[in-house]
């Protein structure tokens, strides 16, 4: 019986990196298919004695577990958005931020193609350093930023997530220094990107440290969220939540309302707030929907 971390998941073989740091291919037991779906990311036991091929025969607990991108184990989520070509959409970066928080993955803030738009990604990455977040402006191009991108990776399982188009394979092509993941391009017609990543995927970057690129994204899914939880989920706001005059303040219309008198005294910055009332008309909507 051996031990290992589930790298990829290719038609129903896993590719696992044992803990002597070489590779094995198994596949899943059909009990355990049934019981639970295996992930990228996932630390298993496989069987190498039996058969032709190994088989996995336990998952064990994960720590936390994504859906976009089904993934396990997520030390850090690096969250890339271009600042132009596509432009940057502050309300999808910030669900995606909510998203993170939820699955208690700690997120980080690229911005990225900083060459095309110097003064506004600087300041789009000044705007998530406010709200609590390491943020960076940063450029292949003119290979800005780069160095201090990758000292702030927190390892060992560190996964790439944002829209399509917006670089994320070729900035994990120059952080591996090889071109292992495949680039794509901004469509002319939409103006978005055009997904190239199909599947998740962790490739080594240093002894224990792996990297993955996922699947691009143009709408998330929010609605497993608790409309009670949201506001916990927006970091910026948590010095204020508790200081409201009713236990259950959505800080929507309500009176003596700490986090919209913060909004009013510059201590939350309008925009996350915007973005937090927006989400919330999303969660409400899904509520009224049941």
């Amino acid at each position: 019986m051996a031990k290992g971390m589930i790298l990829k998941n290719q038609n129903g073989y896993f590719t696992i990196y044992n803990e002597e740091g070489s590779l094995s291919l198994c596949r899943s037991r059909g009990r355990l298919k049934r019981k639970t779906d295996v992930l990228v990311g996932d630390v298993v036991e496989f069987d190498t004695g039996k058969g032709s091929e190994a088989v996995i025969t336990h998952v064990y607990p994960r720590k936390n577990a994504l859906y976009r991108p089904p993934s396990a184990n997520i030390d850090q989520l690096v969250l890339v958005s271009a600042v132009r070509t596509p432009d940057l959409n502050f309300f999808l970066l910030d669900k995606m931020i909510v998203l993170a928080e939820e699955a208690g993955v700690e997120p980080l803030i690229v911005i990225n193609k900083s060459d095309l738009a110097e003064e506004a990604a600087r300041e789009a990455a000044y705007f998530y350093k406010k709200a609590g977040y390491p943020s960076f402006a940063v450029s292949l191009r003119q290979n800005e930023g780069l160095e201090e991108l990758k000292a702030a990776f927190q390892g060992p399982v560190i996964a790439f997530s944002g829209p399509s188009g917006v670089g994320k394979s070729s900035l994990l092509n120059w952080i591996l220094g090889k071109s292992h993941f495949q680039s794509g391009e901004v469509s002319r017609h939409t103006g978005r990107g055009k997904n190239t990543t199909r599947h998740a995927e962790l490739i080594q970057w240093k002894p224990g440290c792996f990297l993955m690129d996922t699947p691009g994204y143009t709408y998330l899914d929010i609605n497993t969220i608790e409309l009670t939880r949201l506001s916990y989920l927006f970091r910026d706001f948590r010095p204020f939540l508790g200081q409201c005059r009713f236990n259950n303040c959505l800080h929507a219309g309500e009176p003596d309302c700490a986090v919209k008198k913060a909004v009013e005294e510059g201590k939350i910055q309008r925009e996350r707030y915007e973005s937090y009332l927006h989400i919330l008309d999303e969660l409400k909507t899904k509520d009224f929907r049941r």
